[in-house]
């Protein structure tokens, strides 16, 4: 039930027991004041038709005193007169209150409810002689009772008629007054709560529904500017974090900067040679065209170095697509294979098959080349750096929440020094890094967790000191964008 009819029936039945509870009042009041008047009535007919009884009994007898009774009792039909010894046998049959009163010389009546209508008696009492007696006067309480039914039929009708017109006049100013400012303000908040924050409402009443309607005014402002401020938080937290992305990419390309540089210089000096060969004559003939063609590979080798490196440090916008991850895996190792071999350390990869996922190959290889620099860098001595990738049951850290279930797992184990227990919970912070000044910025891993948790994944960590460490990156393998990347 709407809350106007709630008020409008607790009013209307506020209003009819109030007009019941005054009419029944004034019902009791109209009866008692009718008793009164015809107990008075009573008394005064006693008393009159008493003095003339006695009178008339002194002068010329009872029976002319009985005929003046009986005479009265012709002149008309509800009321009764009759005589009463006070001494006699029949005057016992009165109550014992109304006796004694009588026999003191008070009137007195009461209602004699044996008979079948009910009647009112009333005594006068009077002296005859040395004689007490009393004038009775009976009288039905029919025309009582038919004026109690016709009171109660009026104060009913008429109770219903004004609760009937209060109710009309509570509906109406209940749903004037109620009724649609309420249904403003639900609209107003459901338009709210699907985002229109432009929307408003204006009351003309003055009312603290008019002062509600203000407040969700004001809060729906402020909801506004709280979305524009965050809107605005937002794209320069992201401009920020895509700006950090890129210059770790930046960082990370100087890294292998120098493994390049080195695996340039082979090429370089075949296509030197060659081109003395051609330039000195030496070269003539068809071997002049073997020449051309090995200058040629060795560039187009140098070119597609140069490519692969500038591809993974140009700035893009992150984009989804299709990838598979093997092939990413290669593209990868490729790209680092040069700093390896500087650092004579053996590349690795494991796996069992195609893995496909919708992925920003970008933001995976970059986070992949960081944890296998980490690791590369962790060796000080040659070893194997091997990355495997493969599809595994887990259980999601409580932080990203949900029930275990099938994950793409890559992992990258390195056989360096291992990460000590002390510094292993803090190794996915912010400026954290436990290498020496001026080998690392701390900002690797962070970017490179932050990168994972866009795709719905996370990484974790096993490690032991002097054993070597296994970075493990989970993604989903739905690959569909949470809700915190689009954050």
């Amino acid at each position: 039930m709407k809350l106007a009819r709630k008020i409008t029936l607790a009013l209307v039945l506020l209003a009819f027991a109030v007009i019941a509870g005054l009419e029944t009042v004034e019902v009791q009041r109209e009866l008692a004041r009718s008793a009164l008047d015809m107990r008075n009535d009573h008394r005064l007919l006693g008393y009159t038709v008493g003095g003339a009884f006695v009178r008339t009994w002194e002068l010329e007898g009872e029976d002319e005193a009985r005929a003046v009774l009986a005479n009265a009792n012709r002149l008309q039909e509800q009321v009764r007169l009759g005589w009463l010894w006070l001494d006699m046998p029949e005057a016992t049959q009165l109550p014992p209150d109304q006796l004694q009163a009588l026999r003191s010389g008070w009137d007195t009546s009461y209602e004699d409810h044996s008979h079948e209508i009910s009647l009112l008696r009333s005594f006068t009492p009077i002296i005859v002689g040395e004689r007490r007696g009393a004038i009775e006067v009976t009288e039905p309480l029919t025309e009582q009772l038919l004026h109690v039914r016709q009171t109660v039929v009026g104060t009913a009708v008429a109770t219903g008629a004004i609760t009937l017109a209060f109710l009309l006049v509570a509906m109406a100013m209940g749903r004037r007054l109620v009724g649609r400012p309420v249904e403003q303000l639900v609209g107003l908040a459901h338009r709210i709560g699907q985002g229109d924050l432009g929307a408003r409402v204006h009351l003309t009443q003055k009312d603290e529904l008019a002062t509600l309607a203000d407040a969700m005014n004001q809060m729906a402002s402020g909801l506004a500017t709280a979305r524009a401020q965050v809107a605005a938080e937002t794209a320069a937290r992201l401009a920020t974090l895509e700006h950090l992305r890129h210059a770790d990419r930046l960082g990370t390309v100087g890294k292998l900067a120098s493994g390049v540089a080195h695996e340039l210089g082979t090429p370089l000096n075949v296509v030197l040679g060659r081109a003395k060969m051609i330039a000195s004559g030496e070269a003539e003939g068809e071997e002049t065209k073997e020449c051309a063609r090995i200058i040629s590979q060795q560039v187009q080798h140098m070119t597609a170095i140069i490519r692969q490196l500038l591809d993974f440090a140009r700035r893009r916008t992150p984009r989804r697509a299709p990838e598979n991850l093997n092939e990413l895996v290669e593209r990868t190792l490729t790209l680092l294979r040069p700093m390896a071999t500087r650092r004579n350390i053996v590349l690795a990869s494991e796996a069992p098959g195609p893995v496909n996922l919708e992925v920003d190959a970008g933001q995976i290889q970059q986070a992949l080349t960081n944890l296998m620099v980490n690791g590369m860098h962790a060796m000080k001595r040659p070893g194997t750096l091997r990355v495997r990738l493969g599809r595994e049951h887990a259980l999601p850290p409580a932080d990203l929440g949900g029930p275990e279930r099938e994950w793409v797992r890559m992992d990258v184990t390195d056989e360096g020094e291992g990460i000590s227990p002390e510094a292993l919970p803090r190794i996915f912070e912010p400026f954290f890094t436990t290498k020496d000044v001026g080998e690392g910025t701390g900002l690797g891993l962070s970017v490179s967790y932050g990168l994972i948790r866009d795709h719905g994944g996370w990484i974790s960590v096993s490690s032991e000191p002097g054993r070597g460490s296994c970075f493990s990156i989970f993604l989903p393998p739905e690959a569909k964008e949470t809700e915190e990347a689009k954050a």
